[in-house]
Formats: C-alpha cells, structure tokens, sequence
C-alpha cells in the first residue's frame, strides 16, 4: 500500500545536519529541557526567610520578590532582578536547545551560533549574582535575620549545569565546522 502524501517525515522537528544528530551530543537536548525545569522550580522555591523582630518570619521565593518589585513601583529593580535571573537564564535554555536542534551545525549557521553562544556565556554568572545582592542586601539589614533555602541551591545548580551546556555546545559547534 503506497504512503499517503500527507505522512509528516520522521524527525522533522530537527535540521539533519544539527548537533541533535551528531554522535556525543544527544543528551545536550534533553539536559537544556531538564535545566529548564530545574530553572523555573527555583523560580518558586523559597531562596531564604527573612525573620524580623524575632517572631516575624517570611519565605521569600524569586518569583514573589519580583512581584513585590514590581507591585511597589519599583520597576527598575524588577526588571534587573527579572531580566537577569528570570527571562535571560531561559531564554539562554531555550536558544540552546534551538542551536542543537534546528541549526546547520557545519554551516554558517553554526559559526554564528557560536558567537551567540560565547556572547550567552559571558552573561552566565549575572544571574546568581543577582541573587547573591538579593541576600546580602537584605542581611546587612538591621531589622532582619536571613536563612538561605533550598532554592538558592536549584538556582545555583540550574546556573551551573546551564555554563556547562552552553560550553558543550560551543565545543560541539566548533568541532563541527573544522569537519566540515
């Protein structure tokens, strides 16, 4: 019985000569997917708890911080503390997993994707600095004690693994285009 002419072909969701078919870069995509996950649960758990007066204590997570920013009027806060630790690490995540998927690894393409990404990587760090003045901001308070959670350390871990997937890619893309 002869295919129908509306059959999707196999894999179309990938270009044919991008890294998510090159050997040693298969799980570059589904590692962005999971620090991706990673990322946005960070988001949510609390990174520490601000006790005040002793008996007054509050959970603080990214995302409610930015609101408050943003509910106090304060936007400029909100969009560093936003941009920096929120939409950037994601977008980051989101352009590798294009690159590894979509993007002709040996062609011009590739060398640009390399440039995007060195230029993604030197932003790596802002994002755990950006929670790093979170806390010290509020610890030189006199009214408040902090206590770091579990979040901070996501946060962390979710930075981390994103400098090494962008490092991997880098790699793999260079390699690439020396084949080629």
């Amino acid at each position: 019985m002869p295919k129908p002419e509306t059959a999707i072909p196999a894999r179309r969701w990938r270009h044919p000569k991008a890294l998510a078919g090159r050997p040693g870069t298969f799980w570059i995509g589904p590692l962005a997917a999971a620090n991706l996950a990673l990322l946005v649960a960070a988001w949510f758990l609390p990174i520490m708890t601000l006790t005040r007066f002793w008996f007054w204590s509050d959970r603080v997570s990214l995302w409610e911080t930015a609101a408050g920013l943003l509910h106090q009027g304060e936007i400029l806060l909100f969009a560093i503390v936003a941009g920096f630790s929120m939409v950037f690490p994601a977008a980051k995540l989101l352009t590798a997993g294009w690159v590894w998927a979509r993007v002709d690894a040996a062609s011009g393409g590739g060398h640009r994707a390399v440039r995007l990404m060195e230029a993604l990587g030197r932003w790596s760090m802002i994002d755990v600095f950006v929670v790093a003045l979170i806390v010290v901001a509020v610890k030189v308070s006199l009214v408040a004690d902090v206590g770091v959670h579990s979040g901070i350390y996501v946060f962390a871990a979710a930075a981390a693994l994103s400098i090494a997937l962008m490092a991997w890619i880098g790699r793999a893309l260079k390699r690439a285009a020396s084949e080629s």
